[in-house]
């Protein structure tokens, strides 16, 4: 008779079905890298509910994107919050209207109130508003000064020339960091949107002069979120849309991925 073997036991620290079979392992919530930050874009509190029944346990920081929250009744951004909050998911506001405050002088007021509304941190970007690099590090300093996370963006929304200069994009992140930021984010446009090829050259140099843990990398794109996972491993920092949550969650415990099934490791497991 052929020797019997057993399955290897269930693991007490995976909450999830079919716990029998083995997958990369991930720290658990809340964590510092390998984060998974979904953009929001207005979403009502079914879908957000939805979501967070689906796929909440692999979300780190939900963010209020493209100036949405300007146009919703504070009431609605409250339960939104603690609807978040309870998920265990930690909740951060896009920088769209931080550049309309500071156009308008009241960006401490601005910070203020985001605090009060119980997020945890803040976008501080240039995507619509051209302002010095000095500006934005004192911006990073008041929404430090308020209690918040500053999330600070390196690159420029709609022009692909930002890409041309490493050094300078060096400088910018040195000067966020220098600055109390808790992360950088990289943005996608010029790298791996609205170009003809992608230019993960740009990326690859910037990894290789910061920690990608401090950084997060925008990837509205499946085969950009793969190219990431699979580059850097589990532990980098993506921005993706809601729908693309599972997916880039199995590219990290290397369930799904061409090329990359069963080959994304981890020393969590050691």
């Amino acid at each position: 008779m052929p020797a019997q073997t057993n399955p290897p036991p269930l693991v007490d620290s995976d909450p999830f079905a079919f716990s029998f079979v083995r997958m990369a392992p991930r720290p658990s919530r809340p964590r510092e890298s390998g984060l998974t930050i979904v953009a929001d874009r207005g979403m009502g509190l079914a879908r957000a509910t939805d979501l967070i029944d689906a796929a909440g346990d692999h979300i780190d920081f939900f963010k209020f994107g493209m100036g949405t929250y300007r146009l919703m009744r504070p009431d609605f951004i409250r339960r939104k919050i603690a609807l978040l909050k309870e998920a265990g998911i930690a909740v951060f506001f896009a920088g769209d209207i931080t550049e309309a405050a500071f156009m308008q002088g009241v960006s401490r007021q601005f910070y203020a109130e985001v605090k009060a509304f119980g997020a945890d941190a803040v976008e501080v970007s240039s995507a619509q508003v051209a302002m010095s690099l000095d500006d934005k590090c004192r911006l990073i300093g008041m929404a430090r000064e308020a209690g918040l996370k500053v999330v600070a963006e390196a690159g420029q929304k709609g022009a692909e020339d930002w890409t041309k200069s490493g050094a300078y994009i060096a400088r910018q992140i040195e000067a966020y960091q220098k600055a109390g930021a808790w992360k950088v984010l990289v943005q996608a446009d010029g790298i791996s949107e609205d170009v003809e090829s992608n230019r993960w050259d740009v990326i690859l140099n910037i990894a290789a002069r910061f920690d990608i843990k401090d950084l997060i990398f925008q990837a509205k794109d499946g085969a950009a979120q793969k190219w990431y996972v699979g580059t850097f491993g589990n532990a980098v920092n993506l921005d993706v849309d809601d729908h693309q949550v599972i997916e880039l969650e199995l590219a990290r415990r290397g369930i799904r991925g061409r090329h990359i099934f069963g080959l994304v490791g981890s020393l969590e497991n050691n």
